[in-house]
């Protein structure tokens, strides 16, 4: 898969495009994905169309926190046969463009397209008009072949990405997993701290956060750990850590259960699978100590260990 952003340049062929946010790319985005990857078999480019910033950041300047970043999008992308992932820079222009010249100047002139893929939400072109039934209008007219899914719903809950920011916002990560398909994750470089996990017998390691990311309630989780080819089950404080003094700012700071040496400078990415409990300060080194043995006891027992 090819990112291009702005460039219609590396766009051979006739195509079939996907169109949409796609933010956090979960299950109901997996079901349009595989659709426009089978669009291949019929010899098709497969283009997926964004836009950045989003039309609800661009007018409404909200700073809204990603499910994924940029690369973690791009990555999990590479999961499906997508020939150009096409970003769009969202201006005043692109907004005032009528659903029907974004078809004809865009899709059709720039494009080539001859099948669409969209959720039934789906929105583009002046004030959002560019919506399902116009969609289905233009197939009526011969212009474009349409494919329209539906939402998907788990459990009579519909599968959105407000939904799935609600869910991880409120701390229930194993449901916001199920509806992503994979596991809430974050990842960074780790750093050098000043070594009191080990005085006290529980070393962790530690990486703050990508800026934008959605951050769940600060606290306690159960978590695995992947850092190059190793992985760890691993319990993963969340927070401020009230009860030590060090660098100020939101850290990720994980116990990992068994031998994993020295780490310092090496990515890690830590998966969340479960929160148990709120951050809090103790009052002494002492009550911090038991209640992380109390923690990483239950971490193991969750996990089978």
């Amino acid at each position: 898969m090819r990112t291009v952003v702005n460039s219609f340049n590396y766009i051979q062929g006739e195509t079939a495009v996907a169109i949409g946010k796609f933010d956090g790319l979960h299950i109901g985005h997996d079901v349009i994905l595989k659709e426009l990857s089978a669009c291949k078999k019929r010899g098709l480019t497969t283009v997926l169309l964004t836009f950045d910033p989003s039309p609800d950041v661009f007018f409404y300047r909200t700073n809204e926190e990603e499910l994924l970043s940029r690369a973690e999008t791009e990555e999990r992308l590479r999961l499906y046969d997508i020939d150009i992932h096409l970003i769009l820079s969202f201006t005043r222009e692109l907004a005032m463009m009528s659903p029907e010249e974004f078809l004809e100047e865009v899709l059709i002139g720039r494009m080539n397209v001859k099948e669409i893929v969209a959720g039934e939400d789906v929105s583009f072109g002046y004030k959002g008009r560019g919506n399902a039934e116009f969609l289905k209008s233009c197939e009526a007219r011969g212009r474009v072949k349409c494919h329209i899914l539906k939402k998907l719903t788990v459990g009579g809950v519909e599968v959105s990405s407000s939904m799935i920011r609600s869910l991880v916002l409120s701390g229930d990560i194993e449901k916001a997993n199920e509806l992503l398909g994979y596991k809430y994750s974050f990842t960074g470089v780790i750093e050098e701290g000043k070594h009191l996990g080990r005085t006290y017998g529980i070393p962790t390691v530690n990486f703050y956060p990508e800026k934008k990311k959605l951050l769940p309630p600060l606290g306690v989780y159960f978590t695995r750990s992947f850092i190059g080819e190793k992985s760890f089950y691993s319990m993963t404080n969340i927070g401020t850590r009230p009860s030590v003094e060090g660098k100020k700012g939101i850290n990720l700071e994980s116990h990992l259960i068994g031998d994993a040496g020295e780490l310092y400078g090496e990515k890690c990415t830590v998966k969340l699978y479960h929160y148990t409990r709120p951050e809090q300060k103790f009052d002494s080194v002492e009550l911090l100590v038991e209640q992380l043995k109390f923690d990483r006891n239950y971490c193991m027992q969750y996990f089978g260990l």
